[in-house]
């Protein structure tokens, strides 16, 4: 498996990625191109023999930049339940691109509960607390056309691979690239 730092090359297969994980919202092929190039110093692609299998978009909140808010994380269905998707966390973490982030922030639905459980394992790992909160309201900002979106916040973080909690993206070797 290699993690690396997407370019705007990577935009397609990232969008036939999402295509195969139904859960996640699907953004247009434009928005993908923006995340790959615009956001690639926060974003990560993880392959296996070539082909794309995992992504994490993310970006670093303007307003709070010790915050990494995660907007998606797919990964291939042949391989799933592998620690994959922590490994994408981790190796966006130990970037340079993340120095100084001590948090880690994502909305989910409660339709969604696995990405509720990911994100507590995640916490776990990282030995980090996490809470939960209404971010946006189904009725208030979708005006019904989405359910809500729950605010999930972990941290603080430890600030180093050298974290023995970060083991999940070492097995994967999950280094700055």
């Amino acid at each position: 498996m290699k993690f690396r730092r997407p370019t705007e090359f990577h935009a397609a297969d990232v969008w036939e990625l999402i295509e195969k994980c139904p859960q996640l919202d699907r953004n247009s092929l434009y928005c993908e191109l923006l995340l790959c190039s615009d956001f690639a110093d926060t974003c990560v692609l993880a392959e296996r023999a070539g082909a794309v299998v995992g992504w994490l978009s993310a970006y670093r909140r303007p307003r709070d930049p010790s915050t990494l808010f995660v907007w998606q994380i797919a990964v291939h269905p042949e391989v799933r339940n592998t620690g994959l998707g922590k490994g994408l966390i981790v190796s966006a973490l130990n970037r340079r691109s993340c120095d100084g982030v001590t948090h880690i922030n994502a909305t989910v639905t409660l339709s969604n509960p696995t990405s509720g459980l990911f994100f507590s394992a995640v916490a776990r790992e990282l030995g980090a607390p996490i809470r939960q909160v209404l971010r946006f309201d189904r009725q208030a900002h979708f005006r019904a056309r989405h359910d809500s979106e729950y605010m999930i916040a972990i941290g603080p973080i430890a600030p180093s691979i050298s974290n023995p909690n970060l083991s999940a993206g070492a097995a994967y070797g999950a280094r700055p690239d």
